[in-house]
């Protein structure tokens, strides 16, 4: 949607443009028309990548995207844009952040070969800029497609709601609304028809609810509504059944009838120890969740007793914290050997807790709290520098393999995560970046398979190994091979396990065999607990494994005597008198 308040940008001497951090594009003046040579509304809606080389999109993920989040803009960088007739311009872009909530991105941008010459204009134009940022941040409180309140309008009106509570003891609720279905049709009909969409529920929630109720646009398909005066929690359930009822009517967007449905979780105040705003909106939206975990199209009212869950989870994310100041954590190291020749081809480093307490703790135990969470990503970086430091020790020892790491996809999918990788690596410079191996789980990469695309081909160009972790458990296995460039797919060990005894997994890992040869990657089998397992595998064509028959994850230290005994004989006592 076209900003209307943008318009005056036009009348700018240089190519000015909005996009917001989803790098969706909602504004281009006329006089960038004549770099790009596409019309503004052609741009508009489309993907900033589209008129980015790959050079200057990864350039815009791994430095220009960190420094906008540290500085909240950044001054002339040269970056190359690619124009309508496919031919490549260097451009020079400043990019600063816009709203006083970060949602979009203000650009002006003029071609590299003319910097020079409009330096004053520039300086003049970033000044019209700030009195335009300026202007915007005096209607920051409005969505813009809706004309509805936004989140910052919303925390202020609770904070005032929550004052205003404790002076005169008025109750009030909190639902959060998510639309059911939404990204199907927005996905099926374009984003045009996804903003018609909103535009009318927004007209809805407004039309049936009181006049000194609120209703915000939180982001995306999701609304915040703000009931006031005192009432029942069964008064509250029967208002916003009807909005549930409504929400249910087809919409009828340029003759063609689409029908949606609403989930909405919904939490009371006061409550019996004091919560911010923040904390409100949250345990609205995690009945949200709950309602559409029971099957979607109904209310789910917050339960406290889930917030102690929640509560705890904090706590074990703090444990995690402090573990990580007191050095508790340690990488065990699982090899990956060639069942036929007994090399050993690599080592797969798995964490581990040595608590106080509690002793030698498996990752299953307490990585799950860490999932979407910025201590994740923190401990992510801690194993992929321990991983490093290790593997140069063992080059300098003369041990020739690689080392895989896991990378959670959330990990994988922040947006520093090619910068911090690269600043890690700048830390060991004569490490051969080959020996290096991430291993990413399938199912992981399915959220954002174009982002993950351009994440993992900008590793590969630094010369790192990929490997596809779990091959054959998730979905769209095959697009996912087509899309994505991996080195390595990594069998189940659940198909490697039953292969010999159930024939349905028998078969799947025959089609995994016959995929990694289409594609031309190296294939690991997890799993590999029996002599028969590895027996079966290498009649099968795969010859490389990783399992407990093989050996059990170890420290780094068993790990370097391990391997003097599996050159030393022992790969011939587990295999060389099967036959294998």
């Amino acid at each position: 949607m076209v900003i209307a308040n943008l318009y005056a940008l036009n009348d700018f001497p240089v190519g000015c443009m909005v996009t917001d951090y989803k790098r969706r594009i909602l504004y281009s003046n006329r006089y960038l028309e004549q770099y790009h040579g596409y019309s503004t509304d052609e741009v508009v809606d489309i993907d900033l990548f589209t008129l980015l080389s790959r050079a200057s999109q990864i350039m815009y993920d791994t430095y220009i995207v960190p420094i906008l989040v540290r500085e909240k803009r950044c001054e002339e960088i040269r970056l190359s844009m690619v124009t309508r007739s496919n031919s490549v311009l260097p451009i020079v872009v400043s990019v600063r952040c816009g709203d006083s909530d970060n949602e979009r991105l203000f650009w002006s941008i003029s071609s590299a070969s003319r910097s020079e010459q409009l330096f004053e204009e520039l300086t003049e134009t970033k000044q019209l800029l700030e009195q335009k940022v300026s202007l915007l941040r005096t209607i920051s409180d409005t969505d813009q497609l809706t004309g509805l309140p936004n989140r910052t309008a919303l925390t202020k009106h609770l904070d005032q709601k929550i004052v205003d509570s404790k002076k005169d003891g008025m109750a009030f609720a909190l639902a959060f609304v998510d639309l059911d279905g939404f990204k199907e049709v927005n996905d099926r009909y374009g984003h045009h028809m996804g903003d018609k969409i909103l535009q009318l529920v927004a007209k809805r929630l407004a039309s049936n609810l009181r006049s000194d109720d609120l209703i915000a646009r939180f982001g995306g398909d999701e609304f915040v509504i703000f009931l006031n005066s005192s009432f029942s929690a069964s008064l509250v359930e029967e208002a916003l059944s009807r909005l549930i009822s409504k929400l249910a009517e087809p919409f009828d967007i340029d003759s063609v009838l689409l029908q949606l449905s609403a989930s909405i979780g919904v939490t009371l105040y006061p409550q019996s120890k004091d919560v911010e705003p923040d904390q409100l909106i949250r345990q609205a939206d995690q009945a949200m969740y709950q309602a559409k975990l029971a099957g979607k199209n109904q209310i789910c009212l917050f339960n406290v007793d889930n917030e102690q869950v929640q509560k705890g989870k904090q706590s074990e994310l703090c444990a995690i914290r402090a573990a990580m100041e007191a050095d508790q954590f340690e990488l065990y190291y699982q090899p990956k050997i060639n069942m036929l020749t007994g090399k050993v081809l690599g080592a797969e480093a798995l964490i581990r807790w040595n608590h106080p307490s509690q002793g030698l703790r498996a990752p299953a135990s307490f990585l799950p709290v860490l999932t979407n969470t910025s201590t994740g990503i923190q401990l992510g970086r801690w194993v992929i520098n321990s991983a490093l430091c290790q593997l140069q020790e063992w080059i300098q020892q003369g041990l020739n393999f690689h080392v895989s790491v896991n990378i959670d996809g959330y990990h994988l999918q922040h947006s520093q995560f090619l910068h911090d990788l690269s600043s890690l690596l700048a830390g060991f410079p004569n490490l051969p970046k080959q020996r290096l191996e991430l291993e990413v789980l399938e199912t992981s990469t399915i959220e954002d398979v174009s982002h993950v695309y351009s994440v993992l081909t900008a590793c590969r160009m630094m010369g790192i190994r990929i490997s596809l972790d779990d091959f054959g458990t998730g979905y769209s296995s095959l697009s996912h091979l087509r899309d994505l460039s991996v080195d390595t797919l990594k069998i189940d060990r659940s198909f490697v396990q039953n292969m010999l005894t159930s024939v349905g997994d028998l078969a799947i890992l025959k089609g995994v065999i016959g995929f990694a040869g289409a594609f031309e990657c190296d294939l690991v089998a997890e799993g590999v607990e029996t002599l028969q397992h590895s027996q079966q595998l290498i009649e099968l064509g795969c010859e490389c494994g990783q399992g407990y028959f093989i050996a059990r994850p170890m420290t780094a230290t068993a790990f370097k005597k391990w391997i003097e005994e599996w050159e030393n004989g022992g790969f011939q006592r587990k295999f060389k008198h099967s036959g294998v």
